[in-house]
Protein backbone atom coordinates (compact mmCIF):
# COMPACT_ATOMS: atom_id res chain seq x y z
CA UNK A 1 0.00 0.00 0.00
CA UNK A 2 0.98 3.86 -0.66
CA UNK A 3 2.24 5.54 2.51
CA UNK A 4 -0.53 7.61 3.90
CA UNK A 5 -3.28 6.26 1.70
CA UNK A 6 -6.28 4.84 3.83
CA UNK A 7 -5.42 1.39 3.67
CA UNK A 8 -2.00 1.26 4.37
CA UNK A 9 -2.80 3.60 7.63
CA UNK A 10 -5.49 0.83 8.41
CA UNK A 11 -3.13 -1.63 8.02
CA UNK A 12 -0.53 -0.48 9.79
CA UNK A 13 -2.63 0.18 12.97
CA UNK A 14 -3.93 -3.51 13.00
CA UNK A 15 -0.31 -4.77 13.20
CA UNK A 16 0.44 -2.59 15.60
CA UNK A 17 -2.31 -3.67 17.95
CA UNK A 18 -1.70 -7.60 16.85
CA UNK A 19 1.22 -6.91 18.77
CA UNK A 20 -0.02 -5.23 21.81
CA UNK A 21 2.98 -5.14 24.65
CA UNK A 22 0.25 -4.62 26.79
CA UNK A 23 -1.97 -7.56 26.01
CA UNK A 24 1.17 -9.97 25.87
CA UNK A 25 2.41 -9.12 28.96
CA UNK A 26 -0.08 -9.79 30.84
CA UNK A 27 -0.70 -13.03 29.73
CA UNK A 28 2.37 -13.85 30.35
CA UNK A 29 3.78 -12.26 32.99
CA UNK A 30 2.24 -14.49 35.53
CA UNK A 31 3.87 -17.36 34.23
CA UNK A 32 7.22 -16.16 33.92
CA UNK A 33 9.66 -17.28 36.54
CA UNK A 34 10.56 -14.64 38.87
CA UNK A 35 13.75 -13.39 40.57
CA UNK A 36 14.62 -13.85 44.24
CA UNK A 37 13.27 -10.62 46.49
CA UNK A 38 16.86 -10.34 47.60
CA UNK A 39 17.71 -8.43 43.43
CA UNK A 40 14.69 -6.46 44.03
CA UNK A 41 16.54 -2.92 44.36
CA UNK A 42 18.76 -4.11 41.57
CA UNK A 43 16.18 -4.83 39.19
CA UNK A 44 14.44 -1.43 40.36
CA UNK A 45 17.61 0.68 39.31
CA UNK A 46 17.65 -0.52 35.43
CA UNK A 47 16.38 1.98 33.31
CA UNK A 48 14.07 1.58 30.87
CA UNK A 49 14.37 0.80 27.14
CA UNK A 50 13.52 4.45 25.85
CA UNK A 51 11.60 5.15 22.46
CA UNK A 52 13.79 6.90 20.04
CA UNK A 53 11.92 10.49 18.27
CA UNK A 54 11.00 9.22 15.13
CA UNK A 55 12.96 11.71 13.22
CA UNK A 56 16.07 9.87 15.20
CA UNK A 57 14.80 6.05 13.90
CA UNK A 58 14.32 7.64 10.22
CA UNK A 59 17.70 9.08 10.09
CA UNK A 60 19.35 5.65 11.34
CA UNK A 61 17.37 3.68 8.58
CA UNK A 62 18.38 6.34 5.78
CA UNK A 63 22.42 5.92 7.13
CA UNK A 64 21.82 2.63 7.30
CA UNK A 65 20.65 1.83 3.79
CA UNK A 66 22.98 4.64 1.70
CA UNK A 67 26.27 2.52 1.96
CA UNK A 68 24.23 -0.36 -0.04
CA UNK A 69 22.32 1.79 -2.75
CA UNK A 70 22.92 3.86 -5.80
CA UNK A 71 22.79 7.66 -5.54
CA UNK A 72 18.85 7.54 -7.74
CA UNK A 73 17.64 4.32 -5.44
CA UNK A 74 18.88 6.74 -1.87
CA UNK A 75 16.95 9.73 -3.26
CA UNK A 76 13.86 7.20 -3.84
CA UNK A 77 14.21 6.31 -0.20
CA UNK A 78 14.62 9.45 1.20
CA UNK A 79 11.19 10.70 -0.88
CA UNK A 80 9.64 7.64 0.60
CA UNK A 81 11.13 8.41 4.05
CA UNK A 82 10.01 12.01 4.33
CA UNK A 83 6.14 10.80 2.93
CA UNK A 84 6.45 8.41 5.74
CA UNK A 85 6.92 11.25 8.38
CA UNK A 86 4.59 13.45 7.12
CA UNK A 87 1.53 10.98 6.90
CA UNK A 88 1.59 7.74 8.34
CA UNK A 89 4.87 7.85 10.87
CA UNK A 90 3.54 10.31 13.93
CA UNK A 91 0.40 8.50 14.18
CA UNK A 92 2.17 5.15 14.26
CA UNK A 93 4.77 6.45 16.86
CA UNK A 94 2.44 7.63 19.01
CA UNK A 95 0.79 4.34 19.31
CA UNK A 96 3.68 2.73 20.25
CA UNK A 97 4.07 5.78 23.02
CA UNK A 98 1.16 4.40 24.53
CA UNK A 99 1.67 1.31 24.77
CA UNK A 100 5.04 1.67 26.24
CA UNK A 101 3.14 4.20 28.96
CA UNK A 102 0.34 1.29 29.65
CA UNK A 103 3.60 -1.68 30.60
CA UNK A 104 5.04 -1.84 34.22
CA UNK A 105 8.32 -0.33 34.67
CA UNK A 106 10.03 -4.23 34.83
CA UNK A 107 9.39 -4.69 31.18
CA UNK A 108 9.94 -3.75 27.39
CA UNK A 109 7.43 -2.51 24.50
CA UNK A 110 10.01 -4.69 22.12
CA UNK A 111 9.70 -7.93 23.95
CA UNK A 112 5.77 -8.71 22.73
CA UNK A 113 7.63 -8.70 19.09
CA UNK A 114 11.11 -10.20 20.18
CA UNK A 115 9.30 -13.22 21.61
CA UNK A 116 6.24 -13.51 18.72
CA UNK A 117 8.16 -12.60 15.60
CA UNK A 118 11.65 -13.44 16.52
CA UNK A 119 11.64 -16.53 18.54
CA UNK A 120 8.32 -18.33 19.30
CA UNK A 121 6.41 -18.09 15.51
CA UNK A 122 8.77 -18.99 12.89
CA UNK A 123 8.20 -22.78 12.26
CA UNK A 124 11.48 -23.80 11.32
CA UNK A 125 12.80 -26.56 13.18
CA UNK A 126 15.17 -24.79 15.41
CA UNK A 127 18.42 -26.86 14.99
CA UNK A 128 20.64 -24.57 13.23
CA UNK A 129 18.03 -22.28 12.55
CA UNK A 130 17.77 -20.36 15.84
CA UNK A 131 19.47 -22.70 19.06
CA UNK A 132 23.11 -21.36 19.55
CA UNK A 133 25.47 -23.67 21.03
CA UNK A 134 29.45 -23.12 22.08
CA UNK A 135 31.81 -25.84 23.08
CA UNK A 136 33.17 -25.75 26.81
CA UNK A 137 36.97 -25.72 27.48
CA UNK A 138 38.34 -28.98 28.79
CA UNK A 139 39.67 -29.75 32.28
CA UNK A 140 43.17 -29.50 32.99
CA UNK A 141 43.46 -33.74 33.44
CA UNK A 142 41.38 -36.29 31.48
CA UNK A 143 38.44 -36.79 33.07
CA UNK A 144 35.91 -40.34 32.17
CA UNK A 145 32.76 -38.58 30.58
CA UNK A 146 30.30 -39.91 33.17
CA UNK A 147 32.66 -37.76 35.66
CA UNK A 148 32.22 -34.90 33.55
CA UNK A 149 29.01 -35.31 33.32
CA UNK A 150 28.46 -35.39 37.27
CA UNK A 151 30.54 -32.45 37.55
CA UNK A 152 28.55 -30.05 34.97
CA UNK A 153 25.57 -30.95 36.79
CA UNK A 154 26.37 -30.38 39.71
CA UNK A 155 27.73 -26.59 38.96
CA UNK A 156 24.27 -26.35 37.14
CA UNK A 157 22.44 -27.20 40.16
CA UNK A 158 24.76 -24.62 42.41
CA UNK A 159 24.27 -21.78 40.16
CA UNK A 160 20.49 -22.15 40.04
CA UNK A 161 20.40 -22.63 43.44
CA UNK A 162 22.22 -19.09 44.08
CA UNK A 163 19.96 -17.58 42.13
CA UNK A 164 17.16 -18.85 43.52
CA UNK A 165 18.14 -17.53 47.14
CA UNK A 166 20.09 -14.70 45.98
CA UNK A 167 23.16 -15.35 46.42
CA UNK A 168 24.71 -15.04 42.79
CA UNK A 169 25.92 -12.38 42.26
CA UNK A 170 24.39 -9.54 40.24
CA UNK A 171 25.53 -8.64 36.59
CA UNK A 172 26.75 -5.26 36.38
CA UNK A 173 28.31 -3.26 33.22
CA UNK A 174 32.13 -2.56 32.70
CA UNK A 175 31.54 1.00 34.27
CA UNK A 176 29.36 -0.68 37.28
CA UNK A 177 25.88 0.05 35.77
CA UNK A 178 22.94 -2.53 36.78
CA UNK A 179 22.29 -4.72 34.07
CA UNK A 180 19.07 -6.72 33.97
CA UNK A 181 18.45 -10.44 35.28
CA UNK A 182 15.19 -10.74 34.26
CA UNK A 183 16.17 -13.50 31.74
CA UNK A 184 18.31 -15.18 34.07
CA UNK A 185 15.75 -17.21 35.93
CA UNK A 186 14.53 -18.82 32.86
CA UNK A 187 17.86 -19.93 31.79
CA UNK A 188 17.43 -22.93 33.73
CA UNK A 189 14.11 -24.99 34.46
CA UNK A 190 12.05 -23.27 31.18
CA UNK A 191 10.89 -25.62 28.08
CA UNK A 192 9.54 -24.38 24.96
CA UNK A 193 6.29 -26.27 24.23
CA UNK A 194 5.14 -26.48 20.49
CA UNK A 195 2.25 -25.06 19.44
CA UNK A 196 0.32 -24.37 15.86
CA UNK A 197 0.94 -21.31 14.90
CA UNK A 198 3.42 -19.90 17.71
CA UNK A 199 5.12 -21.97 20.55
CA UNK A 200 4.46 -21.09 23.96
CA UNK A 201 6.97 -21.34 26.67
CA UNK A 202 6.92 -23.26 30.26
CA UNK A 203 8.36 -22.49 33.16
CA UNK A 204 8.48 -25.07 36.21
CA UNK A 205 8.66 -23.36 40.00
CA UNK A 206 11.31 -25.23 41.63
CA UNK A 207 13.23 -27.37 39.38
CA UNK A 208 15.10 -29.85 40.74
CA UNK A 209 15.97 -33.03 38.35
CA UNK A 210 18.15 -33.27 35.22
CA UNK A 211 16.08 -35.41 32.34
CA UNK A 212 19.22 -37.00 30.97
CA UNK A 213 19.02 -38.87 27.41
CA UNK A 214 21.33 -41.86 26.90
CA UNK A 215 20.59 -43.78 23.73
CA UNK A 216 17.56 -42.79 22.82
CA UNK A 217 16.52 -43.57 26.40
CA UNK A 218 15.35 -41.02 29.02
CA UNK A 219 15.82 -41.18 32.55
CA UNK A 220 15.44 -38.32 35.43
CA UNK A 221 18.46 -38.21 38.07
CA UNK A 222 17.61 -35.58 41.17
CA UNK A 223 20.46 -32.79 41.19
CA UNK A 224 18.91 -31.79 45.18
CA UNK A 225 18.75 -32.93 47.95
CA UNK A 226 15.60 -33.25 51.13
CA UNK A 227 16.62 -29.45 51.85
CA UNK A 228 16.72 -28.31 48.45
CA UNK A 229 20.99 -28.40 48.52
CA UNK A 230 22.92 -29.23 45.47
CA UNK A 231 23.52 -32.40 45.62
CA UNK A 232 27.62 -33.36 45.33
CA UNK A 233 29.69 -34.48 42.15
CA UNK A 234 30.05 -37.79 43.77
CA UNK A 235 26.29 -38.29 44.49
CA UNK A 236 25.49 -37.16 40.61
CA UNK A 237 27.97 -39.75 39.57
CA UNK A 238 26.59 -42.46 41.57
CA UNK A 239 23.26 -42.11 39.95
CA UNK A 240 24.96 -41.71 36.43
CA UNK A 241 26.65 -44.95 37.17
CA UNK A 242 23.18 -46.61 37.33
CA UNK A 243 22.15 -45.89 34.18
CA UNK A 244 20.78 -49.46 32.58
CA UNK A 245 22.39 -49.92 29.28
CA UNK A 246 19.37 -48.73 26.84
CA UNK A 247 17.22 -50.92 25.34
CA UNK A 248 17.78 -52.30 21.63
CA UNK A 249 14.87 -50.17 20.02
CA UNK A 250 14.65 -47.12 22.34
CA UNK A 251 11.42 -44.73 21.11
CA UNK A 252 14.42 -41.62 20.45
CA UNK A 253 11.30 -39.30 20.89
CA UNK A 254 13.71 -36.63 21.34
CA UNK A 255 14.34 -36.16 17.41
CA UNK A 256 10.39 -34.44 17.05
CA UNK A 257 12.00 -31.43 18.55
CA UNK A 258 14.41 -31.25 15.52
CA UNK A 259 11.12 -31.36 12.90
CA UNK A 260 9.06 -28.29 11.81
CA UNK A 261 7.25 -26.68 14.87
CA UNK A 262 3.83 -27.27 13.55
CA UNK A 263 4.59 -31.02 12.52
CA UNK A 264 6.21 -31.39 16.14
CA UNK A 265 3.38 -29.92 17.87
CA UNK A 266 0.72 -32.17 15.93
CA UNK A 267 2.87 -35.14 17.14
CA UNK A 268 3.26 -34.21 20.28
CA UNK A 269 -0.81 -33.46 20.65
CA UNK A 270 -1.08 -37.66 19.47
CA UNK A 271 2.14 -38.53 22.14
CA UNK A 272 0.44 -36.60 24.72
CA UNK A 273 -2.95 -38.96 24.66
CA UNK A 274 -0.99 -41.40 26.42
CA UNK A 275 -0.91 -40.48 30.24
CA UNK A 276 1.99 -42.48 30.50
CA UNK A 277 3.94 -40.27 27.94
CA UNK A 278 2.24 -37.04 29.46
CA UNK A 279 3.90 -37.75 32.43
CA UNK A 280 7.17 -38.54 30.40
CA UNK A 281 6.83 -35.04 28.49
CA UNK A 282 6.11 -33.12 32.02
CA UNK A 283 9.05 -34.56 33.37
CA UNK A 284 11.34 -33.61 30.69
CA UNK A 285 9.75 -30.25 30.46
CA UNK A 286 10.00 -29.41 34.26
CA UNK A 287 13.51 -30.52 34.48
CA UNK A 288 16.70 -27.95 35.33
CA UNK A 289 18.36 -29.12 32.12
CA UNK A 290 18.51 -32.02 29.58
CA UNK A 291 21.73 -33.88 29.69
CA UNK A 292 22.80 -35.56 26.37
CA UNK A 293 25.31 -38.77 26.87
CA UNK A 294 26.60 -38.45 23.21
CA UNK A 295 28.51 -42.10 22.32
CA UNK A 296 30.58 -39.61 19.56
CA UNK A 297 33.67 -38.35 20.19
CA UNK A 298 34.30 -35.68 17.84
CA UNK A 299 37.77 -35.68 16.94
CA UNK A 300 38.54 -31.72 15.72
CA UNK A 301 36.83 -28.49 16.36
CA UNK A 302 34.67 -28.20 13.21
CA UNK A 303 33.47 -31.92 14.14
CA UNK A 304 32.60 -31.10 17.56
CA UNK A 305 31.01 -27.73 16.51
CA UNK A 306 29.07 -29.58 13.75
CA UNK A 307 27.83 -32.08 16.70
CA UNK A 308 26.95 -29.43 19.13
CA UNK A 309 25.28 -27.54 16.79
CA UNK A 310 23.25 -30.33 14.65
CA UNK A 311 23.89 -33.94 15.99
CA UNK A 312 22.21 -36.83 16.35
CA UNK A 313 18.98 -35.79 16.85
CA UNK A 314 17.69 -38.71 18.71
CA UNK A 315 20.05 -38.14 21.69
CA UNK A 316 18.57 -34.44 21.76
CA UNK A 317 15.82 -32.07 23.63
CA UNK A 318 16.13 -29.23 21.79
CA UNK A 319 13.16 -27.66 23.65
CA UNK A 320 15.93 -26.63 26.47
CA UNK A 321 18.92 -25.59 27.53
CA UNK A 322 20.96 -28.90 27.21
CA UNK A 323 24.49 -29.96 28.57
CA UNK A 324 25.99 -32.23 26.03
CA UNK A 325 28.55 -35.06 26.98
CA UNK A 326 30.80 -36.67 24.71
CA UNK A 327 32.41 -39.98 24.66
CA UNK A 328 35.77 -38.76 25.13
CA UNK A 329 35.03 -35.97 28.39
CA UNK A 330 34.78 -33.43 25.76
CA UNK A 331 30.81 -30.91 26.81
CA UNK A 332 29.36 -28.52 25.09
CA UNK A 333 25.67 -26.34 25.44
CA UNK A 334 23.39 -26.21 23.05
CA UNK A 335 20.06 -23.65 24.58
CA UNK A 336 16.46 -22.90 23.23
CA UNK A 337 16.71 -19.35 22.41
CA UNK A 338 13.40 -18.11 23.20
CA UNK A 339 13.26 -17.51 27.11
CA UNK A 340 17.09 -15.98 27.06
CA UNK A 341 20.13 -14.40 25.09
CA UNK A 342 24.11 -15.48 24.91
CA UNK A 343 24.56 -13.47 27.91
CA UNK A 344 22.35 -15.13 30.35
CA UNK A 345 23.63 -18.74 29.51
CA UNK A 346 27.10 -17.10 29.63
CA UNK A 347 27.09 -16.16 33.17
CA UNK A 348 26.15 -20.02 33.46
CA UNK A 349 28.61 -21.50 31.19
CA UNK A 350 31.06 -19.32 33.35
CA UNK A 351 30.57 -21.42 36.26
CA UNK A 352 30.33 -24.43 34.54
CA UNK A 353 34.03 -23.95 33.31
CA UNK A 354 35.29 -24.13 37.33
CA UNK A 355 33.82 -27.94 36.97
CA UNK A 356 37.30 -28.37 34.77
CA UNK A 357 38.99 -28.29 37.92
CA UNK A 358 36.29 -30.04 40.55
CA UNK A 359 34.99 -32.92 39.42
CA UNK A 360 33.10 -35.78 41.03
CA UNK A 361 35.11 -37.19 43.47
CA UNK A 362 37.86 -34.61 44.01
CA UNK A 363 38.31 -32.37 47.00
CA UNK A 364 37.23 -29.15 48.04
CA UNK A 365 37.79 -26.66 49.97
CA UNK A 366 38.51 -27.71 53.62
CA UNK A 367 38.07 -31.23 52.97
CA UNK A 368 36.07 -33.84 51.23
CA UNK A 369 32.15 -33.34 51.41
CA UNK A 370 30.37 -36.17 52.49
CA UNK A 371 28.62 -37.54 49.36
CA UNK A 372 24.98 -37.95 50.22
CA UNK A 373 23.08 -41.18 49.51
CA UNK A 374 22.44 -40.93 45.33
CA UNK A 375 19.22 -41.97 44.27
CA UNK A 376 18.59 -44.41 41.46
CA UNK A 377 17.49 -42.46 37.81
CA UNK A 378 13.77 -42.79 37.25
CA UNK A 379 13.20 -44.11 33.45
CA UNK A 380 10.74 -42.24 31.81
CA UNK A 381 8.60 -44.23 29.47
CA UNK A 382 7.32 -43.48 26.28
CA UNK A 383 4.69 -45.58 24.42
CA UNK A 384 5.01 -44.96 20.82
CA UNK A 385 2.30 -46.27 17.91
CA UNK A 386 3.66 -46.91 15.01
CA UNK A 387 1.76 -44.44 13.47
CA UNK A 388 4.34 -42.05 16.23
CA UNK A 389 7.26 -44.17 15.41
CA UNK A 390 6.90 -43.04 11.76
CA UNK A 391 6.79 -39.20 12.64
CA UNK A 392 9.53 -39.92 15.08
CA UNK A 393 11.85 -41.24 11.98
CA UNK A 394 10.51 -38.32 9.74
CA UNK A 395 11.86 -36.10 12.10
CA UNK A 396 15.39 -37.65 12.48
CA UNK A 397 15.46 -37.65 8.44
CA UNK A 398 14.41 -34.09 8.39
CA UNK A 399 17.14 -33.09 11.07
CA UNK A 400 19.57 -35.17 8.79
CA UNK A 401 18.99 -33.62 5.92
CA UNK A 402 19.23 -30.20 7.68
CA UNK A 403 22.61 -31.12 9.02
CA UNK A 404 23.87 -32.36 5.65
CA UNK A 405 22.62 -28.61 4.11
CA UNK A 406 25.31 -26.69 6.63
CA UNK A 407 28.38 -25.93 5.62
CA UNK A 408 30.54 -25.35 8.87
CA UNK A 409 34.04 -24.81 9.39
CA UNK A 410 36.02 -23.66 12.20
CA UNK A 411 39.54 -21.41 11.91
CA UNK A 412 41.74 -20.47 14.71
CA UNK A 413 43.45 -16.74 13.38
CA UNK A 414 46.56 -16.80 15.87
CA UNK A 415 47.48 -13.35 14.12
CA UNK A 416 45.27 -11.15 15.18
CA UNK A 417 44.06 -11.24 19.17
CA UNK A 418 42.61 -8.83 21.42
CA UNK A 419 46.06 -8.31 22.76
CA UNK A 420 47.16 -7.27 19.08
CA UNK A 421 44.29 -4.80 18.70
CA UNK A 422 44.54 -3.20 22.08
CA UNK A 423 48.44 -2.13 21.04
CA UNK A 424 47.09 -0.73 17.77
CA UNK A 425 44.44 1.20 19.35
CA UNK A 426 41.82 -0.37 17.33
CA UNK A 427 38.48 -2.44 18.00
CA UNK A 428 38.87 -6.14 17.53
CA UNK A 429 35.45 -6.17 16.79
CA UNK A 430 35.50 -3.60 14.54
CA UNK A 431 38.29 -5.61 12.59
CA UNK A 432 36.31 -8.48 12.38
CA UNK A 433 33.47 -6.85 10.63
CA UNK A 434 35.11 -5.34 8.19
CA UNK A 435 36.93 -8.55 7.45
CA UNK A 436 33.28 -10.20 7.17
CA UNK A 437 32.67 -7.03 4.72
CA UNK A 438 35.97 -7.07 2.50
CA UNK A 439 35.64 -11.24 2.48
CA UNK A 440 32.03 -10.34 1.07
CA UNK A 441 33.13 -7.92 -1.72
CA UNK A 442 35.50 -10.10 -3.02
CA UNK A 443 33.09 -12.82 -3.19
CA UNK A 444 30.17 -11.13 -4.76
CA UNK A 445 31.75 -7.58 -5.84
CA UNK A 446 29.79 -5.96 -3.42
CA UNK A 447 28.22 -5.02 -0.33
CA UNK A 448 24.68 -6.79 1.77
CA UNK A 449 23.40 -5.35 5.14
CA UNK A 450 25.32 -7.10 8.19
CA UNK A 451 23.50 -8.19 11.29
CA UNK A 452 25.63 -7.54 14.26
CA UNK A 453 23.96 -8.66 17.27
CA UNK A 454 24.55 -6.60 20.46
CA UNK A 455 22.69 -6.89 23.81
CA UNK A 456 19.86 -4.53 25.25
CA UNK A 457 21.08 -5.62 28.78
CA UNK A 458 21.31 -2.46 30.31
CA UNK A 459 17.47 -1.43 30.15
CA UNK A 460 14.58 -3.86 31.57
CA UNK A 461 13.99 -7.26 29.93
CA UNK A 462 16.37 -6.30 27.38
CA UNK A 463 17.35 -8.81 24.78
CA UNK A 464 19.36 -8.30 20.99
CA UNK A 465 19.13 -5.62 19.27
CA UNK A 466 20.82 -5.03 16.22
CA UNK A 467 23.72 -3.58 14.97
CA UNK A 468 24.44 -2.28 11.07
CA UNK A 469 28.31 -1.75 10.86
CA UNK A 470 27.95 -1.44 6.95
CA UNK A 471 28.37 2.29 7.15
CA UNK A 472 29.53 5.01 4.25
CA UNK A 473 32.88 5.05 6.02
CA UNK A 474 33.37 1.22 6.11
CA UNK A 475 32.18 0.62 2.17
CA UNK A 476 34.98 3.86 1.47
CA UNK A 477 37.90 2.68 3.31
CA UNK A 478 37.05 -1.35 1.69
CA UNK A 479 37.45 0.86 -1.66
CA UNK A 480 41.04 2.09 -0.80
CA UNK A 481 42.09 -1.53 0.12
CA UNK A 482 40.43 -2.78 -3.03
CA UNK A 483 42.52 0.00 -4.60
CA UNK A 484 45.74 -1.48 -3.30
CA UNK A 485 46.20 1.97 -0.71
CA UNK A 486 49.05 1.13 1.38
CA UNK A 487 47.96 3.69 3.73
CA UNK A 488 43.91 3.24 4.39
Amino acid sequence: SEPGSEEGTGMLQRAAAAAAPKRWWLANSGSAPLLAPAYAAHQRSVPRLPIPPLGETLERYLRAAQPLQTLEEHAITRAAVAQFFDTDGPGLQRLLEEADAALPHDSSYLESLWYRLAYLGPRSPVPIHANPCFTLAPPSRHTPPLERAAGLLAKAAQWAHALRTGTLTAPTAKGGSPLCMALLPAVLGTARIPRQGCDVLHSASAPDAAAVCRRGEWYSVPLFDATGAPLPPATLLDSLKQLPPAAAHAPAVGALTAWRRDEWAEARAALSSSPQNESSLKAIDEALLVLSLDDSAPASPTELARTSLCGDATARWYDKLQLLVFADGQAAINFEHAPQDGAQVVSLASHLAEAGEHEAGEHEAGGRRPAARAAPPRRLRFDVSPELGAKVEAARACAAAEAAALDLDTATVRSVSASWAKGRGVSLDGVVQLSFQLAHRRLTGGLSSTYEACSTQSFSHGRTEVIRPVTRESAALLQRLEEGDADA
